[in-house]
């Protein structure tokens, strides 16, 4: 084999055992005990060291084509790598939209060559679910639906419209990844307290109720069940968005995700960091950040993913003495597997269920099961060497997005990744990139 790693403690998503592992040819070859016999060029040591597969991030922004000054995904994907996470998938909201094949194959050739990581593209349904049977036939993974909060060409705008737009992607046998939501809420309610708003932080998060949620994931969940669709909602917030998805989820093939910073973050955030703190959904009241904790450890919620979404700090600080002039979104994929570690410190959730969220669970979603998100023969050997003796604090001055600050920043996290091998190329260590980039794009096989 070209590589061995012996001396670590695999993590599965049911288990941590101490194991040796081979690779060959960029994949897993074998599994076995310690000191079992194991015939390599190479010896790599991980005593002391937690063997996690590389995270799968099944919603990103990278910002190109069109808005590369945000971020890109040469300066992404390296951020990516630096916080455990060797996948990402990656939204259609750029400039211009990814509502086409051709569109879909210029980005995908962007990418090609600068990406860090493996990545899959998603793609944008509107009003008119067109292009759906060619967008698979050029390998997208996602169709990704938004019910509120976005420009009239992205906007589904009412039940019918939702309601063929699932048809089209069930027939073609995809997944729709619905952003939930409710228009005339946000929109009113963002009109009405805009007109009185001094600009102050206070105002923006009533614009985004948990109501617009929990609407748009009832509307979300009764068009899966009439359409057969398989259904992806994403960013679930707040207690009653939960409550609604807990009710009907199980009625057709729906999933769901949380982000971190919704598991982490209240909402007094943006009244201790400002602009940096904004988001759309928003942070929510301590109330809501423990209902989702509890969702996701009740398997409500089955992954997370980081809704990475970096702006400049400029464009931030515009809204420092006026909250509608910063755009909503924070960076998340350097900070994905601290965070996560985070709840493991706190107790709320295990190493294999951190491997299951935010792993394998995301990979099986997706149709990557067997192939990345877990640490098994035949898998590509995507593995992050995790050293959980080291207790670190996160510090803006570290980060690699575009967006040169986390909201993160300050807090001390108890487990570091030191190394991170893609395919079994050292690709990171302690943070810094090593070699080339080497990321390929990934199809979709069968999905969950």
């Amino acid at each position: 084999m070209d590589l061995a790693i012996r001396n670590g403690l695999l993590v599965t998503s049911d288990r941590v055992m101490a194991a040796d592992i081979g690779i060959a040819d960029g994949r897993i070859e074998a599994i076995v005990a310690p000191g079992e016999s194991l015939q390599a060029q190479r010896t790599l040591d991980a005593a002391g060291l937690h063997l996690l597969p590389g995270l799968v991030d099944a919603h990103v922004h990278l910002r190109e084509p069109g808005l590369v000054h945000k971020e890109g995904f040469a300066a992404g994907t390296r951020a990516a790598l630096a916080g455990g996470v060797t996948t990402v998938m990656v939204m259609p909201t750029d400039d211009p939209l990814t509502f086409t094949a051709s569109q879909f194959e210029a980005k995908r050739a962007l990418a090609e060559g600068q990406a860090w990581t493996d990545f899959m593209l998603q793609a944008a349904i509107g009003a008119q679910a067109c292009h759906v049977e060619e967008l698979v036939e050029a390998g997208a993974v996602s169709f990704e639906i938004f019910l509120a909060d976005v420009s009239p060409s992205l906007l589904v705008p009412d039940a019918e419209s939702l309601l063929q737009a699932l048809a089209r992607v069930a027939a073609a046998g995809a997944v729709a990844g619905i952003t939930p939501g409710d228009h005339d809420v946000v929109s009113r309610r963002t009109a009405a307290i805009r007109a009185g708003s001094t600009g102050a932080w206070q105002d923006f998060p009533p614009t985004r109720p948990p109501v617009s949620e929990a609407l748009g994931i009832a509307r979300a969940c009764v068009a899966a069940r009439e359409s057969g669709a398989r259904v992806h909602i994403r960013q679930v917030s707040c207690a009653s968005g939960a409550q609604v998805l807990a009710a009907l989820k199980d009625s057709a093939h729906i999933t769901a995700e949380v982000t971190p910073h919704n598991l982490l973050l209240d909402e007094g955030e943006l009244g201790r960091q400002g602009p940096k703190a904004k988001v759309a959904p928003p942070l929510r009241p301590a109330g809501d950040v423990l209902a989702m904790q509890r969702a996701l450890e009740e398997r409500v919620i089955d992954i997370v993913a980081t809704d990475h979404a970096p702006h400049l700090p400029a464009e931030k600080a515009a809204g420092q003495g006026d909250i509608w002039k910063a755009p909503g979104g924070i960076p998340g994929l350097q900070t994905f597997l601290p965070t996560m570690l985070m709840l493991v410190q706190q107790g709320l959730l295990d190493l294999p269920g951190l491997v299951r969220t935010c792993a394998t669970g995301p990979a099986r979603l997706f149709g990557l099961g067997g192939r990345k998100g877990e640490l098994c023969v035949g898998a590509d050997a995507d593995v992050v060497l995790v050293d959980m003796a080291r207790r670190w604090q996160v510090r803006d001055e570290d980060q690699l997005s575009k967006a040169r600050y986390t909201p993160f920043a300050g807090r001390m996290v108890q487990g570091a990744p030191v190394r991170v091998l893609l395919r079994g190329h050292e690709v990171m260590r302690d943070g810094a990139p090593v070699g080339d980039p080497l990321g390929r794009f990934l199809r979709p096989a069968t999905t969950a």
